[in-house]
């Protein structure tokens, strides 16, 4: 396969290098757009008040954009710092030299000492949960006479990490205490950011807990709530003007809103595309089935092609019989269950097309477009779930319309 020539990033000096990447031996791959990246960065700055930043969700390799190439991109544009989920997540953005705040919203995640000191050498920010979360970090510190950033997170309807009202009292008192830790953030999560109503019940229970937090600590330095839903909707970004905010956009910087409407002259660009070619063609006979379990029969006879794409690749099983690619900017359908490695498409109504045609399985080609929530809908999953899927297997190439 003969690629196009595009920018690989190159993680090391953080700048990016033209070359034909003919290593890739494998016709399936992720392109990674940077320039959107970066449009969608800005788009959401624009929609922001003044003193609110934007701590950009990073975790799960970046949604499976790849967390070196985006961090990198985004420093470059003035992102406040970054969240990830796991202390393993933000070891990975300190080794590769990244210095901003690193916020990781899971904690110690019941680890106990052994995660409190690894997070305390990596210089992260960990988000506290409970009382005994307070009580591990702030001896971790003593041990290692340090004093160590924390930020505290308010369970207000979504059931899962974070302070209930009930505690906080009790929770406040410790940190209070602890010697070695600083308050210097306090966040909650929003359960139903689709949600106008819910959402508003949950802003309440914030201010409400940012009233009792005041009594403790008059001087905190970040407040953050916000998501991509949220942020669009311009509804629990900034609860008080006087003080510093943060956003915590994710899906929105990687090109979806997940169904909520943009100002009209505003559009999210989709970051990651996935192509293949088309490997090989033959035809099958009227009444033939085709992949596992026999559950498509060709109606006619059909000129069949199979993609090197499959499950194993982050490709949905449950997309088997309800999908379209992308061939000759026309759509064409997937027949038959998808396979760990291939797929097979319909390409008799594309008598020109051969092997060795691009394939795009997500995103553009020409005029034609597969977006993410429409591939996410025919799977009846989330787009989440669709982008940060995508395996290592499927090596991502880094294109920039900047170089």
């Amino acid at each position: 396969m003969i690629f196009p020539r595009v920018h690989l990033f190159h993680l090391e000096c953080g700048v990016f290098v033209t070359v034909f990447p003919k290593q890739v031996l494998r016709p399936t791959y992720a392109e990674i757009n940077l320039s959107a990246l970066v449009s969608n960065f800005q788009l959401l700055s624009r929609l922001l008040p003044k003193n609110t930043e934007i701590l950009a969700m990073v975790k799960a390799d970046a949604y499976g954009h790849g967390v070196l190439p985006v961090a990198k991109t985004l420093l470059q544009f003035g992102v406040a710092g970054f969240g990830v989920a796991t202390i393993e997540e933000g070891i990975e953005l300190r080794q590769a030299g990244i210095d901003c705040p690193v916020l990781v919203m899971g904690g110690l995640l019941g680890l106990g000492e052994h995660a409190a000191e690894a997070m305390i050498a990596a210089g992260l920010t960990p988000v506290i949960h409970s009382a005994d979360g307070v009580r591990l970090l702030n001896e971790a510190c003593a041990r290692c006479g340090k004093k160590l950033k924390v930020h505290l997170k308010i369970d207000t309807g979504m059931g899962r990490l974070g302070v209930r009202p009930e505690a906080l009292a009790l929770v406040l008192a410790r940190l209070k205490q602890a010697l070695h830790l600083q308050l210097e953030g306090v966040m909650t999560h929003f359960a139903e950011a689709d949600n106008e109503s819910r959402t508003a019940e949950q802003i309440a229970g914030f201010e409400k807990a940012m009233k009792s937090i005041k009594d403790f600590f008059p001087h905190i330095s970040v407040w953050h709530a916000a998501n991509s839903q949220t942020i669009i909707r311009k509804q629990g970004v900034n609860l008080s003007a006087s003080e510093k905010w943060w956003a915590r956009p994710g899906i929105a910087l990687y090109g979806s809103s997940c169904g909520v409407p943009l100002p009209k002259e505003e559009k999210l660009e989709p970051v990651m595309s996935i192509k293949s070619q088309l490997a090989l063609i033959k035809r099958v006979p009227a009444g033939s089935k085709i992949s596992y379990g026999g559950t498509y029969v060709c109606k006619r006879e059909t000129r069949l092609a199979v993609v090197p794409v499959g499950y194993a690749d982050g490709y949905p099983w449950r997309l088997s019989g309800k999908a379209f690619a992308l061939v000759q900017e026309t759509r064409v359908p997937v027949i038959g269950r998808v396979t760990m490695d291939m797929i097979m498409l319909d390409i008799t109504d594309l008598p020109q097309s051969k092997i060795g045609d691009e394939v795009v399985l997500l995103g553009k080609q020409g005029a034609a477009f597969i977006g993410v929530d429409e591939l996410s809908n025919w799977a009846g999953v989330i787009p989440y779930e669709v982008l940060s899927g995508v395996s290592k297997r499927i090596p991502r190439i880094y294109v920039s319309s900047a170089c």
